[in-house]
């Protein structure tokens, strides 16, 4: 069953947080395809964990990025694999990759589409204020009765300052996204500690999403929301490819 409500049940086990470190390490070690979703740590992270939570509210997932892929199988979901007596079976990953159109408009676009779906994007600051795209990249194009959801990730400095910080929440949540920080520097660190705080803020997320759906529902929306988007920290070489295309030996060091 398909359900955008919000879960009791919070973060994963010990020993699934441990499983999934593992799944997207091997991952980036012996990536499945080229594409960015497989071999950029910062996409390839926001799909596992972005999986985990659409895979336990049987949402279907699309993963949007721009430039151009060859690959035409993009293998199994993390959870496919990390869930591996689910009564579904396994699901393929679906990747959309746009040219040099944006991604994230073209996520907007296919939530529109569907009421169940989840698109997910990752994207760098410039990308979302550029002149040309900047008025499609407006959460205002979504309404939470009858369209499905972007979830956007968006890469900032792990050593910005303060200030920058600021001046982007200033900026998303005038084009209506609010935001929710997660600094990934500890996972060389405490890898099981950032995973767990990732999967309780995605948590955070889909029940935010969902709120916003049940009060559109119940016409007790007074002002127009504000989405979740989640702000990424992390190393400079974690920066998200703006044209679409990746070296793939840049991306599977340790």
């Amino acid at each position: 069953m398909t359900t955008w409500t919000a879960h009791a049940s919070r973060e994963p086990s010990e020993q699934f947080l441990a499983a999934m470190d593992r799944r997207w390490r091997d991952g980036l070690e012996c990536p499945a395809t080229r594409c960015e979703w497989s071999v950029g740590r910062l996409h390839s992270l926001a799909l596992l964990h972005l999986d985990r939570a659409a895979h336990k509210r049987r949402l279907r997932a699309i993963y949007v990025t721009a430039g151009m892929c060859d690959e035409g199988d993009h293998g199994f979901t993390p959870m496919s694999d990390l869930v591996p007596g689910d009564m579904y079976g396994p699901e393929a990953v679906r990747v959309v990759h746009t040219g040099d159109a944006s991604p994230l408009a073209a996520a907007i676009a296919a939530a529109k589409d569907d009421p169940y779906t989840v698109a997910a994007t990752v994207i760098t600051e410039a990308q979302f204020v550029s002149v040309d795209t900047y008025d499609d990249h407006s959460a205002s194009l979504l309404n939470p009765a009858t369209h499905g959801a972007v979830i956007p990730f968006i890469y900032a400095p792990a050593d910005e300052s303060a200030d920058d910080a600021y001046d982007r929440e200033d900026l998303l949540r005038a084009n209506g996204f609010s935001t929710y920080t997660i600094d990934v520097s500890a996972l060389g660190d405490d890898p099981i500690d950032a995973h767990r705080h990732l999967a309780g803020l995605l948590e955070d997320v889909f029940d935010e999403i969902a709120h916003l759906k049940a009060d559109s529902a119940g016409r007790v929306m007074s002002v127009s929301p504000l989405w979740p988007m989640v702000v990424v920290r992390a190393p400079a070489e974690w920066e998200p490819c703006v044209d679409g295309r990746v070296d793939v030996r840049e991306h599977t060091q340790s």
